[in-house]
C-alpha cells in the first residue's frame, strides 16, 4: 500500500471524527482490525490503553501507530497527516462561513444531526472497551436480546466478567463522577494496580 493510499484512508476517517477520537474506535476496528487485519483486536486494545496515558488525542496516537505498523515512519506521518487534514480544512472553512450561516436552518439541522450520531459512536466505543477489558470476549447481543424476551439462548462458553477489571471500571467511574480525582492520576493508579494484581490473578 502506498503512502498516498494510507493518507487517503485516514483522511476519510478524519472526515467523520466528530466529538473526539473515541468515536473512531468502531471504525478503526471494522476497517483496520477486521477488514485489513493490520493488527489483532487484542493488540488494538493494548494500543488504546497505552494511548490513554501518552500525550495527544487517542485518534492521533492510534493513526500514528497504525501507519508506523504498516509502513514505518513515513506511514506514521502519512496516517497522522491524513487524519488531521480534514479537521484543519473544516475548521478553516467554519471560521470563514459558520458565523454568517449560524441562523441558517440547514446549518442548524446539520449540527442537530451530527450530535446524536456522535453520541451513538461514543456509546459503541464504550461497549467495545467494556468487551475488551471487563469481559473475556464480545457480548452476544442477539442472544442477550433473546434472553430478555424470554426466548432460549446460550451464551458462549468462556464468556465471563473479569472481577478485578470490573472493580477498577466501577471505581473509576464513581471517582470521576464524584470529581474526586483527575483522569490522569486515575489512569496511573489503575495501571499500577493492574501491574501488581494481574501477575497474581492472571485475569
Amino acid at each position: 500500500m502506498t503512502l498516498l493510499a494510507i493518507f487517503a484512508i485516514f483522511f476519510r476517517f478524519g472526515l467523520i471524527c466528530f466529538g473526539g477520537g473515541n468515536v473512531l474506535t468502531p471504525v478503526f476496528i471494522e476497517e483496520l482490525v477486521e477488514a485489513r487485519q493490520w493488527m489483532t483486536l487484542a493488540e488494538f486494545g493494548n494500543l488504546l490503553a497505552i494511548a490513554q496515558i501518552t500525550p495527544g488525542p487517542i485518534s492521533i496516537n492510534a493513526a500514528t501507530f497504525f501507519g508506523y505498523r504498516h509502513a514505518g515512519i513515513p506511514g506514521a506521518v502519512a496516517a497522522t497527516a491524513g487524519l488531521l487534514a480534514p479537521s484543519f480544512l473544516l475548521v478553516t472553512l467554519a471560521l470563514r462561513t459558520l458565523e454568517r450561516q449560524a441562523k441558517s436552518a440547514w446549518v442548524r439541522g446539520l449540527m442537530w444531526g451530527v450530535g446524536p450520531a456522535t453520541i451513538g459512536l461514543l456509546v459503541a466505543a464504550a461497549l467495545i472497551f467494556f468487551e475488551m477489558t471487563v469481559l473475556t470476549g464480545p457480548i452476544p447481543w442477539r442472544a442477550l436480546l433473546e434472553t430478555l424476551t424470554l426466548q432460549p439462548a446460550e451464551w458462549p462458553e468462556g464468556l465471563r466478567i473479569r472481577p478485578f477489571a470490573a472493580l477498577l471500571c466501577a471505581g473509576s467511574a464513581l471517582a470521576l463522577w464524584r470529581n474526586k480525582i483527575s483522569p490522569t492520576t486515575l489512569i496511573f493508579l489503575c495501571a499500577a494496580a493492574g501491574a501488581i494484581v494481574f501477575p497474581l490473578l492472571g485475569t
